[in-house]
């Protein structure tokens, strides 16, 4: 009967993956983040308007990036080890920031 147990442990597993459960962001005070797929897309979008908004600055337009969002810094600030995916994430958001401060920087 033990291998019923495992086989419905893994199901729900696998189930958990297909529908997006969240994955829980520890930061460095302790704080829980919760990233579900529709707040990755979000954070997504974000960023995608935020790399506008530096292209934008760079054409002379003066405008402000907006704040990275919510999952953004999470997942900058995570402690706790995460998926590849999550990890490949954070490592992007790293890179967006600088380049978007560095043309900040630039500017004044």
């Amino acid at each position: 009967m033990g291998w019923v147990r495992s086989s419905r442990d893994n199901l729900r597993r696998l189930k958990a993956k297909v529908e997006g459960s969240p994955f829980t962001v520890v930061d460095e005070e302790g704080n829980r983040t919760k990233v579900s797929e529709s707040d990755f897309y979000a954070n997504f979008m974000h960023n995608a308007e935020r790399m506008r908004a530096g292209w934008r600055r760079k054409q002379g337009v003066q405008e402000e990036a907006p704040p990275p969002h919510p999952v953004g810094e999470a997942l900058k600030g995570a402690t706790n080890p995460l998926p590849q995916l999550l990890e490949n994430a954070a490592d992007a958001q790293r890179r967006l920031d600088e380049q978007l401060d560095e043309q900040l920087d630039e500017q004044q």
